[in-house]
């Protein structure tokens, strides 16, 4: 499930709740780029990825774009 995955549609929680749903699909190894479109939703999701151990890479694209690359 290698890909690019926006979400910068939903706010939270549903920006979260997404997330964690493309994390828990992804196969180890795999790698993903989630797009965030606010702080809050920035904030939740980064807090998930290090409860679960994954440390994302972070870029802004703009000021309310966020992206996160994730490998499981």
């Amino acid at each position: 499930m290698n890909g690019e995955y926006d979400l910068a549609g939903f706010v939270c929680p549903l920006s979260k709740i997404k997330a964690a749903e493309l994390i828990d699909n992804l196969d180890e190894g795999e790698t993903a780029r989630i797009i965030l479109g606010d702080r809050d939703s920035l904030k939740s999701v980064a807090q998930e990825l290090k409860t679960r151990g994954i440390k994302p890479t972070f870029a802004q694209d703009g000021e309310n774009r966020f992206i996160l690359t994730i490998t499981k």
